[in-house]
């Protein structure tokens, strides 16, 4: 029974974040799950689209953002696209992710750290009991202000797993130097734990299934006899052929058995229902996984449905990672780095904005993931130029789904001498073109 949820929460989050980081490397459906999940949210990460209506404002914070883009890592590794795929798999396997904001004084300029989720101290808790002042309230390494706002975390030095890791006390780091991407699944939650939590026991009784079906194959493939003496009177010479230590099947040979023995072999039960009962162990996983991976993308196993099921199962995954986009990702990392580069362009001088303060709604960005590829591209098509020509979608919108922006489409088609208008052909012709692809 789940009688105070958040505090059995944090009880069982790093545990339980341990056995999944476990099998994310060693369980192959879990693996998979991981994998397909980060790179359905990420891609080759988002382009962003400034609010600001000065098109040289806009230039200006796209080059900045372009070359942030290329070096936000702040050990060197990666841009944004591979680190927001490692706060993804965080997200997955940690249920969180932290990352810490570090301003470079004199260039000023902004770097990412990725923080280990154990680094943020979760044995930390300091109620306040109450008490007014200054008396702080920290909860599992995040510390709250008297009206409920985080205010700091409390961070350790190095990751508890590094090699020769220090064992200094945690400091204090403020809330608006730190990014926590987590689902708040319960009021005052104030940590994450993995949405893989309720499928881990599963995954490893699957595993152990897996495990157990290989061993009684490889005992199946062995063909193995019984001799038995029904009067017992039988007599062995240990220097012939009725040697029964020397008595073994080999293809084509001939075997004289002692009189009167009885020749029988083990029964080997059938495996027939074997692949049914792991493939719905394996459906379990995959639905209640909290990620929404389909089963035939987890596994693979893309004979087992058909066009119109995978459709369904695909719209069902795209709107769980759209939810995730926006809700986490964008909401609680993207902005807020978007937010830091902005404002450090406007301390250091870089940028003129003399309404930041009065109009901040200027400054503020929209993030276009890469769309999902279509299945069939002409269908696609059709619907986009009849949808454009009904006025259901702006032709700005269909270009945002794709994950482009309208204006580096717009410059991009302006600056190509071949996109002529007479080659632009009207939604009537697209529509009546054929849908198979080859006569």
């Amino acid at each position: 029974m789940l009688n105070s949820p958040v505090t059995q929460s944090l009880a069982a989050a790093r545990l339980a974040s341990r056995k999944i980081a476990h099998q994310a490397e060693n369980n192959a459906l879990i693996s998979s799950i991981v994998t397909n999940t980060a790179t359905a949210i990420v891609g080759d990460g988002p382009t962003v689209r400034s609010a600001h209506p000065d098109a040289e404002v806009n230039a200006h914070l796209q080059r900045v953002w372009n070359a942030f883009f290329a070096r936000c890592d702040i050990e060197g590794t990666t841009g944004l696209g591979g680190y927001l795929c490692r706060v993804a798999r965080g997200f997955v396997i940690d249920g969180e992710s932290f990352t810490k904001f570090v301003v470079d004084p004199d260039a000023m300029t902004l770097s990412l750290q990725l923080l280990s989720a154990d680094q943020v101290d979760s044995a930390r808790t300091v109620p306040s009991l109450g008490m007014t002042g200054d008396a702080p309230n920290i909860i599992a390494g995040v510390e709250f202000d008297a009206i409920g706002r985080r205010v700091a975390y409390w961070v350790l030095p190095t990751q508890p797993d590094a090699p020769w890791a220090s064992v200094l006390p945690p400091v204090r780091v403020a809330a608006l130097d730190v990014c926590h991407v987590y689902e708040p699944r319960f009021p005052g939650m104030p940590r994450g734990i993995s949405p893989l939590t309720a499928v881990a026991p599963l995954a490893m009784q699957l595993d152990e299934a897996v495990d157990a079906s290989i061993v009684k194959l490889k005992t199946t493939a062995l063909l193995s006899m019984l001799i038995r003496d029904p009067e017992g009177e039988l007599s062995y010479d240990f220097d012939s052929t009725n040697n029964p230590q020397a008595l073994h099947l080999e293809p084509g040979a001939t075997l004289r058995l002692p009189p009167g023995a009885d020749v029988s072999f083990p029964p080997v039960s059938e495996m027939n229902t074997l692949g049914e009962v792991l493939a719905h162990i394996e459906r379990l996983i995959c639905a209640g996984s909290g990620t929404g991976v389909p089963f035939f993308i987890a596994t693979g196993d893309l004979g087992s449905v058909n066009f119109s099921a995978g459709k369904l199962g695909m719209a069902a995954f795209q709107r769980r990672v759209k939810a995730l986009q926006a809700n986490h990702f964008v909401a609680q990392l993207l902005t807020p780095i978007w937010d830091r580069i902005v404002l450090l362009e406007v301390l250091s001088g870089r940028l003129r904005a003399p309404d930041f303060e009065s109009n901040p709604e200027r400054y503020t960005a929209q993030f276009l993931f890469t769309g999902w590829p279509p299945i069939d591209e002409l269908k696609a098509a059709k619907a986009a130029t009849l949808n454009i020509a009904a006025k259901v979608k702006s032709r700005a919108e269909v270009i945002s789904e794709g994950g482009r922006d309208p204006a580096d489409v717009d410059a991009e088609i302006e600056a190509d001498p071949f996109a002529a208008d007479d080659l632009s052909a009207s939604a009537t012709t697209i529509n009546g073109q054929p849908d198979t692809e080859n006569a």
